[in-house]
């Protein structure tokens, strides 16, 4: 939900096979705002899906720090389809790749601090790890709060994602 309401550049869902006909709904839908959706791994019975809003994953992927880092992981991209198909790559071969972060909109410092260390240096764990700006990061995760809050709140009165953001 955050994704959608433009806080987050992407978010990940793990999604039964059974609602992929639903899935290709919603994304018809939003495919009106500039959002994919890309399924990066499936196991027998969920997709892990990756929602993002393509011109803030850009924004992201394609910063200097972002891309001087993803670069320094092994990734070699001109397109944030072609980072995202890297990133599907390393995911057959471990479950989350410690720079899934980037993507996932998350400060590159707390990135390469879980990579350093899970443990050393943590001052909040959250929605991430927080290895820097403890602050920053309180006020971010109150607002991914209110923000799940009020799309949950809608959605148990009956509204849909679509409803909910207005692309239906």
């Amino acid at each position: 939900g955050v994704t959608f309401a433009g806080i987050k550049p992407a978010s990940m869902v793990s999604i039964k096979k059974s609602g992929k006909k639903d899935l290709g709904k919603i994304a018809g839908c939003f495919k009106k705002r500039n959002f994919e959706f890309c399924s990066l791994k499936e196991n027998n019975d969920r997709f892990l899906v990756l929602t993002y809003q393509k011109d803030a994953l850009n924004k992201v992927l394609f910063s200097k720090e972002n891309k001087e880092f993803l670069e320094s992981c092994g990734y070699a991209y001109d397109t944030a389809e072609e980072a995202i198909g890297i990133l599907k790559n390393r995911m057959k071969k471990e479950d989350f790749p410690h720079e899934i972060g980037v993507f996932l909109g998350y400060p590159l410092v707390d990135v390469k601090g879980f990579i350093a260390s899970p443990t050393e240096g943590l001052k909040l764990s959250g929605y991430w790890k927080v290895y820097s700006d403890e602050e920053k990061a309180r006020k971010t995760f109150a607002t991914f709060r209110r923000c799940s809050d009020c799309i949950c709140k809608k959605m148990s009165c009956g509204q849909g994602l679509a409803q909910i953001f207005g692309v239906g």
